[in-house]
């Protein structure tokens, strides 16, 4: 009794392991960014089948020989090294970049529309979205800001009534706040 067991356990052991020998994982060199992988040109490790039918296919990686892979490690540093140099310059223009259109929007006290009005009442017919604050700040002012960093008060991610209201720019871990005046078009 004793040895049948032991014997199905070993039956269960070959088994599994038979069961996960074609999950083995193959060196890739990253084409671009790959979230969860690694960065552009990094030699990383995946399964086969994620690089077959997913990453190769949209050019996301390439294929690297095992042979490869031990000459190309002190290039590698290297590249990573420089690589690791531009990225800290991009982020400090960055970070410069952001201080800057912060300080501009700061500056603006405030910004004027006008909207047609529902008779008898606050509403407006049409109302002041992000893309109206995106436009007029680049018209008025000559400043890039995405319209994702745009927050509104309001409910509704935009405003209907006609007053002040005020409006949050989210630039980095800064808020910069607008005042947004909605006067009646006559």
């Amino acid at each position: 009794m004793f040895s049948q067991r032991c014997s199905r356990i070993l039956l269960n052991t070959n088994q599994i392991s038979k069961r996960y020998a074609h999950k083995s994982s193959i060196p890739v060199r990253l084409n671009t960014f790959v979230e969860g992988l690694g960065l552009e040109n990094e030699v990383v490790f995946v399964r086969a089948g994620l690089m077959r039918n997913i990453l190769f296919p949209a050019g996301k990686a390439s294929y690297v020989a095992k042979k490869a892979l031990n000459t190309t490690s002190t290039v590698d540093t290297t590249q990573t090294d420089m690589s690791a140099k531009k990225a800290m310059e991009n982020r400090v223009a960055s970070n410069e970049k952001k201080r800057t259109l912060l300080g501009h929007l700061e500056g603006i006290r405030e910004l004027n529309f006008k909207r047609a009005v529902v008779p008898n009442s606050e509403h407006t017919f049409g109302s002041v979205t992000a893309e109206d604050l995106v436009s007029k700040l680049k018209e008025e002012y000559g400043l890039d800001v995405e319209k994702s960093t745009i927050v509104f008060k309001s409910e509704g991610g935009r405003i209907k009534s006609l007053g002040n209201h005020l409006v949050t720019v989210q630039i980095g871990q800064q808020t910069a706040e607008i005042n947004v005046v909605v006067n009646p078009a006559m």
